[in-house]
């Protein structure tokens, strides 16, 4: 659909390298596009929250094409579609079953749709959890297809994973056991949960010390620029996390960092600000 103002807005569908089909929406001004971002979402979330949908005609109206899509981490627990050379298979995925090294075959079917709008440059956006995702997109490819990297509202749950609960995930793994969920409370700073799946929690444990405790963690594989932003009005994290991860990220050519006022986590009180300050730094760094 080509709104009056002249932002066409679509409805996408894409397939990760494995053939499940993501779906997701675009929103780009015409005739073209001053840059391109690509936005990942967050736990326990999808790509059509509203505050997400105004970032992207926000951004839109700025000149800069938008596209966010569905991981297969999205939401709860979701029924998927994998497409096996033709024949259809539904799968279990969402939030509580996501294996998390394989996002980044999500984040790579976004890239390419969103490098397919052939804007002079792309930034990847991830916020919260889709932050965490995008990092080690980025360290798994070499940033392929990234020109830059905007982390906002970046989450440190995994910096808080419990060992016994580890311990019991990779049990359960190694028994074939690993779409069951763990008891409740496993995961207390879940977002609209307290447990995910034994394989979820168990990637969870493989992938934590290679973000944040070796002594060069998958932040130092960003060699692209960095902008990292949280709202003010009760986020997870603020300067003290800022500083953390600029201290984690020795590869960037280029660190920038913002505090939102009045924004919250889930920025839904002012998404424009987010489209305002992101659409600012793509143009900043352009120069």
């Amino acid at each position: 659909m080509t709104r009056t103002d002249g932002i066409d807005e679509r409805l996408l569908s894409v397939r990760a390298r494995d053939g499940l089909v993501l779906t997701g929406f675009s929103a780009v001004p015409r005739p073209a596009p001053s840059a391109c971002v690509v936005w990942a979402h967050g736990f326990g979330v999808s790509c059509d929250l509203p505050q997400c949908v105004a970032v992207g005609r926000a951004l839109a109206g700025a000149g800069v094409a938008f596209v966010a899509g569905n991981l297969r981490g999205h939401a709860g627990g979701v029924t998927g579609l994998r497409d096996r050379g033709g024949r259809t298979e539904l799968v279990r995925i969402g939030s509580w079953w996501e294996v998390f090294e394989e996002s980044a075959m999500d984040v790579a079917a976004w890239v390419d749709a969103g490098r397919a709008l052939a804007a002079p440059r792309l930034l990847l956006v991830g916020h919260s959890f889709g932050a965490v995702r995008s990092v080690f997109y980025v360290s798994e490819t070499g940033g392929d297809g990234v020109d830059a990297l905007v982390l906002g509202s970046p989450s440190f749950g995994l910096r808080r994973l419990r060992d016994d609960t580890a311990r019991l995930a990779r049990e359960l793994v190694d028994a074939g056991r690993g779409e069951e969920l763990l008891p409740a409370g496993s995961w207390p700073t879940g977002f609209g949960t307290d447990t995910v799946s034994a394989q979820t929690y168990a990637s969870w444990a493989r992938v934590a010390p290679g973000l944040y405790a070796a002594e060069r963690t998958r932040f130092a594989d960003v060699r692209c620029p960095l902008f990292v932003w949280y709202g003010a009005a009760g986020d997870v994290g603020g300067p003290d996390e800022i500083e953390l991860i600029r201290g984690l990220a020795t590869g960037t050519p280029r660190f920038d960092s913002r505090l939102l006022p009045g924004v919250s986590h889930g920025y839904a009180e002012d998404p424009e600000a987010v489209a305002s300050v992101v659409a600012a730094w793509a143009d900043a760094i352009a120069t």
